[in-house]
């Protein structure tokens, strides 16, 4: 848009200058020319004629920007040389006879005042220059016709270059002010929906439900609007086929196991049997973790406008001897709150489970909000710490089920990280392990 209203610039700026070179030199040349011709041929009357025939071919010689009269004296004593090389050259009834004239332009400035007086014609049939006042744009000619007479002549005074321009200048002004508003509707005609199907993008890429969007635009948007809408529904369709069948493994599941929990009553080997029904509940475990899992998936939360820093105060609360920092008053963000909720609730579970002094943080970070939970413990082996957010993944067998820990925490609070457009990382610390996780900045923080 910008390069339109440049280039829309520079032609009128040459258009002005080419007309102004080429025009305004000729202009006043020629309104010199016309005026001296009239003076001219009025010279021819007042000299051949007298009496009423003279003042009525002088009337008729009068136009609205000229006025002849007789008079004693001349109006002005300025003389009046016209250079040899003008195009305005003297005729021969005024070879030889001095003229004397004023010279005087209408400013841009006065234009309004001068140019479209209401009363200008009263400037032309003034008695004297000393009754016009100085509002009046009048020049004034003088050719003495004989000892006793001169023939004065009040003229309206030419205007001066910018003036001449004015045509052209509100000619250029109008065309670049509708050239801008008809490039401002193309543009928000074309702006609009690329708008609405990138936060469209953005809002399917954090796994919110964005639904159908509306086809608009030039054909090559509209395209790729169709494009995207396949594409959601075919991935949408993927994820539910999927998860649904994870969800009904896991529940079909239920009834195997707890037929073999029954079974498992009846064996009479004390050790087998607390093996056998030691590695059962490990197994309900992992079903029911799937079965959340799943729900997780097919949830369709709808997006909050939240006090991040509030809610992490108040996750923090919830386990003994978690501190919280940060540096920040309040934090709006727009996010699906329960799930967020969840994904920390299940990183401070595993520090407070497998650390000690855990120590929850939360501040900006670039174009974003960073997270840190940091505790004092064994750690993860370097090898481990992408493994740690894989479903039903433990660092050893030590750490158990019995609270129905399968792995699937650190793995939930993944997926709902991506889905909100975030980031979560684990890093060694000299003492410790930190689970960093950084979201994208959103809404106003204070």
């Amino acid at each position: 848009m910008i390069l339109i209203i440049g280039t829309v610039l520079l032609s009128q700026a040459i258009i002005l200058v080419v007309f102004y070179v080429k025009t305004d030199e000729g202009i006043q040349e020629q309104q010199v020319r016309m005026v001296i011709e009239e003076v001219a041929t009025a010279y021819e009357i007042g000299r051949t004629t007298s009496g009423a025939e003279r003042e009525k071919l002088l009337r008729a010689t009068s136009d609205p920007d000229i006025q002849f009269h007789i008079d004693d004296l001349p109006l002005t004593q300025h003389r009046f040389d016209i250079p040899d090389d003008s195009v305005a050259r003297i005729p021969a009834a005024l070879s030889g006879i001095p003229i004397f004239a004023t010279d005087n332009t209408v400013s841009s400035l006065s234009v309004w005042e001068f140019w479209f007086a209401k009363k200008i014609g009263d400037c032309l049939i003034a008695e004297a220059p000393s009754d016009q006042g100085i509002t009046c744009p009048i020049d004034y000619v003088s050719v003495q016709l004989n000892e006793t007479e001169w023939l004065n002549a009040r003229v309206l005074s030419p205007v001066d270059e910018l003036v001449i321009l004015l045509p052209v200048i509100l000619s250029a002004g109008l065309t670049l002010i509708g050239i801008l508003l008809i490039v401002t509707i193309i543009v928000k005609r074309i702006t609009a929906p690329l708008r609405q199907l990138s936060l469209a993008a953005e809002r399917f890429g954090q796994g919110e439900a964005v639904g159908y969007i509306e086809v608009a635009g030039p054909d090559e948007l509209r395209s790729t609007t169709i494009a995207f809408n396949t594409m959601q529904e075919r991935l949408s369709r993927f994820v539910e086929d999927r998860t649904k069948m994870l969800a009904a493994v896991s529940h079909d599941l239920r009834t195997p196991i707890t037929s073999l929990r029954l079974r498992a009553e009846f064996i009479k080997d004390p050790e087998l049997k607390s093996e056998m029904i030691q590695t059962l509940q490990d197994m309900g475990s992992m079903v029911e973790g799937s079965l959340a899992f799943a729900r997780q998936e097919v949830q369709e939360e709808r997006s909050e406008t939240i006090d991040l820093v509030e809610t992490l105060l108040t996750l923090s609360r919830e386990f003994p001897g978690v501190a919280f920092s940060t540096n920040l008053r309040t934090y709006s963000y727009l996010c699906r709150p329960v799930s967020l909720r969840r994904a920390i609730r299940n990183v401070l579970d595993n520090a407070v489970n497998y650390g000690s002094k855990v120590h929850l943080a939360v501040g900006p970070d670039d174009d974003g909000i960073a997270i840190e939970i940091i505790d004092e413990g064994p750690g993860v082996p370097d090898e481990m710490l992408d493994d740690i957010f894989e479903p039903f993944f433990r660092v050893d067998e030590g750490r158990n089920t019995e609270a129905g820990n399968v792995g699937l925490g650190l793995s939930i609070a993944r997926t709902i990280v991506h889905k909100h457009g975030g980031t979560i990382r684990a890093t060694n610390m000299h003492n410790g392990l930190r689970i960093g996780i950084w979201l994208p900045g959103q809404i106003i923080s204070h």
